[in-house]
């Protein structure tokens, strides 16, 4: 068993201040690190089959530590399909929590990436399962 704590917050200037905690149970968990050229994709392979994803984050950053742009396609196709339907634009972070969310998503087992920034670009990503 993995206890994970998710903690974030939305701070408006001068305004709303809002935290979100939150705790989740999981069963086994995936970290892949990838870099990628100017322009480079790849395709990264998190879960197996079997239970069910209820984390993603992702973290894109350059090599001296600013965040970085990228795309990030759920379960990307195995042809050379370059539709360009189902990528989520990643400006440095991206974190989605919730199993039901994640199964909107198409409950991603992979991850197809491509650096759209300017540089070279870091990618870590972490992907928790549940698999009662």
């Amino acid at each position: 068993m993995v206890n994970l704590s998710v903690t974030s917050s939305v701070l408006i200037e001068e305004g709303l201040a809002l935290s979100l905690a939150s705790e989740l149970e999981a069963e086994a968990y995936a970290r892949a690190t990838v870099t990628l050229d100017q322009g480079g994709s790849r395709k990264v392979s998190l879960l197996p089959q079997d239970g069910t994803p209820v984390l993603l984050a992702v973290r894109a950053s350059t090599a001296s530590g600013e965040q970085a742009t990228v795309r990030v396609r759920p379960n990307p196709p195995e042809t050379g399909d370059d539709a360009e339907q189902n990528w989520i634009e990643v400006d440095g972070a991206l974190l989605i929590s919730g199993a039901d969310v994640l199964k909107g998503l198409g409950t991603p087992r992979s991850l197809g990436i491509e650096n759209t920034g300017a540089e070279p670009a870091t990618v870590d990503i972490l992907s928790c399962l549940d698999l009662s």
